[in-house]
């Protein structure tokens, strides 16, 4: 049975495709991004050829970028057809997974040959195998057992780069940072353009606190491959590590401007930078979008806690009320009222504290330390 091609070509080069694969592939072509869901659905390809000029480049880059982390991309190889493969071509395909470029000059020659060759290979791929497996509804998800496969893979294929990469990645999420460094920087030394490798080795550095190396190797992968929004969250972490507040909120930014999906990420990072720079409503609205609620108050709850061990307890009672602001249930509330009752009586304000006090007791009467407190400023008035 005939391989399925699903390609989206400018109507110049259709032709030359289809012949390319005549007799060896049965080929769909379809007329806009848009529709590759659909046809994928319907058509259930193995293989998507792609041709670069089809549509405006920014288009092409966040939709491989997107698919390369998507179920679908286990199932469909890719194929980009471009004018010169460059260097900047081939650390795109690492970026977003696409398993290979070929030029336009080459699709009568050679395009059916590298499909045939590109498929057998994914055929045979233990990697491939497992991957496909985990994609199975009835697969039943446990990161132990899925961790122990990974080991296994890397046992027996560990000079495959891509078992070698996800062997790398489970050494970092161990926090086995300096074992995953050396794996991530054997890839780089036998491919330079190895992006995912280069990412990986930066994260490695930013969980070692190495701000200023993690960027020099994000900056390079970026001038190679701009406008990958998942390396701008990353450059902005760099960033904010470093100490470069405004620098890292562009880079936040211009993440979500490429792809809303990264509102959440880059939205906690700009909320707890907001907080760190004062401006609470600000911080407020990032936190209220990009975080739940219980995180979001432990933004604000934290900083008042250090504000208030600082003595600064006017800033403390801000952040207290901002905390308060993203809270969409009564949970937190009690412990939060509390606080603001301490830091209203470091201020020697009873008044504001026993009110604060009686919000705590509102939303749970049996909190010990409310109740604790309101008992012992009573006990002078009652004497």
């Amino acid at each position: 049975m005939n391989k399925r091609i699903l390609s989206l070509c400018a109507i110049s080069r259709r032709e030359a495709v289809k012949k390319a694969m005549m007799g060896q592939f049965k080929v769909s072509f379809i007329t806009g991004l848009s529709e590759i869901n659909s046809a994928i659905n319907d058509f259930k390809p193995d293989l998507f050829i792609h041709d670069w000029g089809a549509q405006e480049e920014s288009q092409a880059r966040q939709f491989h970028l997107k698919f390369g982390q998507s179920t679908a991309a286990i199932d469909l190889s890719r194929i980009v057809l471009v004018a010169e493969v460059t260097p900047q071509m081939l650390a795109f395909a690492s970026d977003s997974m696409v398993e290979r470029f070929h030029s336009y000059s080459a699709i009568p020659l050679t395009l059916a040959n590298e499909a045939k060759m590109l498929l057998d290979a994914r055929e045979g791929s233990e990697l491939q195998k497992f991957l496909r497996e985990s994609k199975q509804t009835s697969f039943q998800y446990n990161q132990q057992m899925i961790d122990q496969r990974i080991e296994q893979l890397f046992e027996k294929y560990s000079h495959d780069p891509k078992v070698k990469m996800e062997y790398a990645n489970l050494l970092l999420r161990r926090g086995m940072n300096q074992k995953a460094m050396v794996l991530a920087q054997e890839l780089l030394n036998k491919d330079p353009l190895n992006l995912r490798a280069n990412n990986l080795l930066a994260r490695a550095q930013m969980k070692m606190g190495h701000f200023e190396d993690a960027l020099v190797l994000l900056n390079r992968a970026n001038v190679l491959s701009p406008s990958n929004p998942g390396r701008l969250v990353m450059l902005g972490d760099a960033l904010y590590g470093k100490g470069d507040l405004n620098a890292a909120l562009e880079s936040y930014h211009q993440a979500i401007s490429l792809d809303a999906d990264f509102s959440r990420e880059a939205g906690r990072q700009i909320g707890r930078i907001k907080l760190v720079q004062g401006q609470l409503e600000d911080a407020v609205s990032f936190f209220k979008s990009s975080v739940s609620e219980e995180e979001s108050a432990g933004f604000f709850n934290n900083a008042a806690v250090q504000s208030a061990r600082a003595q600064q307890y006017g800033d403390a009672l801000k952040l207290y009320e901002s905390a308060l602001q993203t809270l969409k249930t009564d949970r937190l509330k009690p412990t939060i009222y509390y606080n603001i009752a301490l830091s209203h009586l470091r201020l020697n304000e009873s008044d504001p504290a026993v009110k604060a006090l009686k919000r705590a007791l509102h939303y749970d009467p049996f909190h010990e330390k409310a109740l604790g407190l309101m008992q012992k400023l009573k006990g002078p008035k009652a004497s």
